[in-house]
């Protein structure tokens, strides 16, 4: 049966304990937004020092689910300080300080600009321009900081932007932050379904590291194609159906960020129209399809409200705890604000579940460090609802 080696590598699940931050993977994120890479790379070991953002809801954020992962006994933002502020206004030294380090002793840095902050970068308008800046001083961290090593994110447009010539600059800049200065670069573009997210995002990270050592590309752990499964013991995609399975009804259950937008009777019937998968003309959002990932949780616009994409079942936009499913987040796991303010936490986050697959690729071959098994993973972000479909199946099929 197709699913046989799923129930058999869950099988092997020993209870959960705590991934236990190792102390020389002490890092420093900036732009942490809503925390996504944050969980990721403390699922696998790392030790936050220190998040630090501009936006006052991503900080809350941030300082209330540190409190809520102690009373959990979850190993996340355990000893991790939050500051609000703008990178623009801070130095590699302030940044030192708090932490409690020296040039060259912080293993890794991590986090990246907007997106909108290359595009401006590319343009020669960094020194005008407050997007651009960002590009600017986080190389300046980079040389102020001088890490070990760095992680960042972007989506792949950063690839294509003036023809490659702004991304190629930027890794040029990246390898050679300051003079006697050199990280050895890796780029990586990976799509997160790929690696057990229930959404196909698009993203490349940027590795950087003063050893010389590189980071080989991320080895894909799920697929569309169910023979490949069998023939490869690759995992099938997680899909939306996986995503939302056991997921309380819309303002049911005491979840957070789970009551939606309100929608005339107008736009519920248009949207009752939708076929899975197809996009709406005016919103220009999709439907998603209960057995596929789903599409890419977009952020909107600073001046809307954000918007999440159509249920699959329901004639509305999914709630922000639909999309942190999507996400990877852990229910638990809040976001500060209102409207808006969750969605593009959500919406901009690395999802912890990719974050946690580049933090294992650093331990292998940065540190030289065993990778932490996909399921303690699985576990320790409190994501078991994406195989429990499977398991509910086959033991249906095993009683009978």
């Amino acid at each position: 049966m197709l699913y046989n080696y799923t129930v058999i590598l869950w099988s092997f699940m020993s209870k959960w304990g705590f991934v236990m931050g190792i102390k020389g993977l002490e890092y420093v994120s900036f732009f942490s937004g809503g925390g996504g890479l944050d969980l990721g790379l403390e699922a696998v070991g790392f030790e936050s020092l220190l998040v630090t953002d501009i936006d006052e809801h991503s900080c809350k954020s941030l300082e209330n689910n540190k409190a809520r992962s102690k009373s959990r006994q979850k190993p996340f933002l355990r000893y991790a300080k939050v500051l609000r502020s703008d990178i623009t206004e801070l130095s590699g030294r302030d940044v030192l300080e708090l932490v409690g380090k020296k040039p060259g002793e912080l293993a890794l840095l991590a986090g990246g600009p907007p997106c909108q902050a290359f595009s401006v970068f590319g343009k020669r308008k960094g020194l005008d321009d407050h997007r651009g800046q960002l590009a600017y001083h986080y190389l300046r961290m980079v040389a102020e900081i001088q890490p070990e090593s760095f992680l960042f994110e972007n989506v792949y447009g950063i690839l294509t932007i003036e023809k490659g010539k702004v991304f190629e600059e930027l890794c040029h800049k990246l390898s050679e932050p300051s003079p006697g200065i050199h990280y050895e670069i890796s780029v990586h573009r990976v799509n997160a379904m790929d690696f057990g997210v229930p959404q196909s995002r698009d993203r490349v990270f940027v590795f950087g590291n003063r050893k010389y050592k590189k980071i080989p590309a991320p080895t894909a752990t799920h697929t569309s194609n169910p023979q490949m499964a069998l023939d490869s013991f690759l995992l099938p995609y997680r899909t939306v159906r996986d995503a939302l399975c056991g997921l309380p009804v819309m303002g049911e259950g005491g979840l957070e960020n789970h009551t939606g937008r309100k929608h005339s009777d107008r736009i519920k019937e248009r949207y009752a129209l939708l076929s899975p998968g197809e996009r709406d003309p005016k919103t220009r959002i999709n439907r998603l399809d209960l057995n596929r990932p789903s599409h890419t949780i977009i952020v909107g616009s600073d001046a809307g409200g954000g918007k999440g994409h159509v249920h699959p079942t329901e004639p509305r936009e999914v709630t922000p705890r639909e999309s942190a499913r999507m996400q990877t987040f852990p229910d638990w796991w809040a976001f500060s604000g209102t409207s808006r303010h969750p969605i593009r936490q959500i919406g901009n986050a690395v999802p912890p579940i990719l974050g946690a697959v580049m933090g294992n690729l650093m331990r292998k071959h940065y540190w030289g460090l065993e990778e932490i098994p996909m399921h303690t993973i699985v576990d320790v972000l409190d994501q078991t609802h994406l195989y429990e479909r499977e398991l509910f199946s086959e033991s249906e099929v095993v009683s009978s």
